[in-house]
């Protein structure tokens, strides 16, 4: 890891380890949704402690939760996958994100990233050994990954593409015809797609979500990541899959039986019944989001920060470039001085100091206080700039 990625994930850290000694702290930049898991998933959660708690499962999890699994990607993105083989349950995201970039990674290989991005496929990306290939995408174009720029930068050591969409932190969605020419440009060039679905049910006006998986040509060189963390409010349950080419898969198998061997059982039944049980607790969160997305906007813009427009997801992420100061130094003005605690860009990326990273993740009257206390900050800022 470089110097200056540890520096900008220490900064982090210490902001957290800062909040966490406000009484009235409100937490605007972690991405955990603030809904209680939905009362038949704790049930089944209950019931797999009672009968099940002693049970080891298979590296690839249980199979009815792969069936499950198999017929939430076919109805939700189009992709048809066998549950014996075709799909592995993880322990959340965060492992899925990690096998999928060591099965398709050997030293030296060059993976396309679009920047911003999550910061963890680049420390998964170095633990493999491999090299990361920024392509940079910028607010004004809502940071729209372009497809000529991802071509620009292959070279004879590129071996993948990494596709997240809905974008964490830029919350940009990759447009359909954009993803089926990022599809055409890996079959060109025989590259792995890396793609993060992970908020594929949040998605904003008429924005569209596509799995490259499910374009004609797609299902043989892309593994699809999901989790239940974000749509069903379960971050701690640490609940994912992948899914993705039998040989593939076969893969991450191994490499899941060795890094950690099934996931939970008590997760997995759970996860069953979120899969296959009401889905209208998910229905009500994306009616919040939206509303709360419009309180952001809107209070952003009497701000006069400018941003990309996010697309889908749960985050924004804007620019404040305007002030003088670095994301650093704002961020740390906001939490010591109001109490709130937004993500600096540069703990996403080392280029994107001049942007902040914010989260509608908070019931909306802790929402608006923390907008409005934000504001006291940036004015603060600004008549110090005069």
């Amino acid at each position: 890891m470089s110097k200056k990625k540890k520096a900008g994930t220490s900064l982090l850290y210490q902001l957290i380890g800062e909040a966490r000694g406000y009484d009235d702290v409100i937490i605007m930049g972690r991405g955990d949704p603030d809904f209680d898991t939905p009362p038949h998933i704790v049930a089944a959660a209950k019931d797999a402690m009672i009968h099940h708690h002693n049970d080891y499962t298979p590296p690839q999890g249980l199979l009815p939760l792969r069936q499950a699994i198999a017929e939430r990607v076919k109805r939700v993105n189009n992709i048809d996958v066998d549950p014996e083989s075709e799909v592995v349950v993880t322990n959340g995201g965060q492992e899925a994100l990690f096998l999928m970039v060591l099965a398709v990674t050997s030293p030296g290989d060059e993976m396309i990233v679009p920047e911003p991005n999550y910061n963890t496929y680049a420390d998964s990306l170095a633990f493999a050994g491999g090299v990361k290939v920024e392509v940079q995408t910028y607010a004004e174009t809502d940071f729209r990954a372009d497809p000529q720029d991802v071509r620009e930068a292959i070279t004879d050591k590129t071996r993948s593409l990494l596709l997240v969409s809905p974008n964490n932190p830029a919350a940009s969605v990759i447009a359909p015809t954009d993803m089926a020419e990022m599809l055409d440009i890996a079959i060109e060039h025989d590259l792995m797609i890396l793609a993060d679905d992970i908020y594929d049910l949040f998605v904003y006006d008429d924005f569209q979500h596509v799995s490259p998986a499910s374009l004609p040509g797609g299902k043989e060189r892309a593994l699809t990541l999901n989790a239940l963390s974000k749509a069903y409010s379960m971050t701690g349950w640490r609940l994912g899959w992948i899914v993705g080419p039998a040989d593939l898969m076969a893969r991450v198998t191994e490499l899941k039986a060795a890094v950690s061997g099934g996931a939970s059982v008590i997760s997995q039944y759970a996860g069953i019944a979120a899969l296959t049980g009401p889905q209208d607790a998910v229905e009500m969160m994306a009616e919040a989001y939206r509303r709360r997305r419009r309180m952001v906007l809107d209070a952003l813009d009497e701000m006069g920060m400018k941003y990309g427009m996010p697309q889908g997801g749960q985050f924004v992420f804007a620019d404040i470039g305007f002030t003088g100061l670095d994301s650093a130094e704002v961020a740390q003005r906001i939490l010591t001085e109001q109490h709130v605690l937004a993500y600096p860009g540069s703990a996403f990326s080392k280029d994107r100091k001049d942007y902040l990273r914010m989260t509608f993740l908070q019931p909306e009257d802790q929402l608006m206080e923390g907008l409005e206390r934000m504001k006291v900050a940036m004015d603060n800022i600004m008549a110090e700039k005069k």
